[in-house]
């Protein structure tokens, strides 16, 4: 595992707003497209940049779902860097970020690279709407098998209708990684043990009976040739993560994804779904 592989950026690589694609209204996560110096270079590139609330685990859990995904080769962003700011740098935002503000003064920001030249979101394609042809392209690929392995590894229960940016029948990229754990707020609770899966779930609502039994079962032989990558990923969280997390968080969320990665887990919870 890339040691670099998420940066911790402070705010002289940060180059302010670039397109303003979405901001916070009625209570909705902030999100915008602003522009960094990259570190170790001279390029500056457009990233979408999403502020978590200062005390909450929505930068860890991007940050563990981004470190899931590259450990198993899944499409994703290409960059991802954790970004501190703070209020003077984001005014033009135009938003009340108090509760964003930590103790140290600064927010903690979530970027990763802005893909396809468009609007944050804009390429996400609600599942719901895919005509059955693209419904099997999607649920056939390497991509959806090996991310809804992923997603039971970290407990991701929020892949949801969406969360996927769709190229083509044949490429698609994960974003957002979503409830780690299996909700938002698993550093003031022990995980979810029965987080559900929702790439799952999708495909037994999607396909049809045969159909979805052979895409989990094709989940669950690409899970069971994956421990050697899930050993490397841990490793690398464990180093990585005690700069984001207490040491009682680290410990929850390592033993809870170590316990799901080994052995017949994923298998048994799928026949559970059968």
């Amino acid at each position: 595992m890339d040691n670099d592989l998420i940066p911790i950026l402070t705010a002289a690589s940060y180059r302010g707003l670039s397109v303003q694609a979405q901001l916070a209204s009625a209570g909705a996560q902030p999100v915008f497209v602003g522009r960094l110096e990259w570190p170790g270079t001279a390029e500056i590139i457009d990233v979408v940049i999403k502020l978590y609330e200062a005390g909450t685990c929505g930068v860890a859990n991007e940050s563990i779902g981004y470190v899931a995904n590259a450990g198993r080769g899944i499409a994703q962003p290409a960059r991802a860097a954790i970004l501190l700011l703070t209020s003077q740098e984001l005014a033009g935002l135009d938003i009340d970020l108090t509760n964003y503000i930590d103790a140290s003064g600064y927010i903690v920001c979530w970027v990763t690279s802005f893909e396809q030249g468009a609007h944050p979101f804009k390429f996400v394609r609600r599942l719901a709407t895919f005509s059955e042809r693209q419904s099997r392209a999607f649920f056939g690929s390497t991509f959806c098998i090996r991310l809804a392995a992923v997603d039971y590894v970290t407990g991701n229960s929020d892949r949801n209708d969406g969360n996927v940016l769709y190229v083509d029948d044949l490429h698609y990229l994960a974003i957002d990684q979503g409830c780690t754990g299996g909700g938002p707020y698993w550093h003031l609770h022990w995980p979810d043990k029965l987080a559900p899966n929702c790439l799952l779930e999708l495909a037994r609502e999607m396909l049809t009976s045969s159909r979805a039994a052979d895409f989990i079962t094709h989940a669950v032989i690409e899970h069971a040739g994956s421990n050697a990558d899930w050993l490397k990923t841990l490793a690398y969280l464990a180093q990585f993560l005690p700069g984001l997390l207490d040491e009682e968080a680290v410990h929850a969320i390592l033993d809870y994804m170590s316990t799901r990665a080994d052995g017949n887990a994923f298998a048994e919870s799928c026949g559970r779904l059968m």
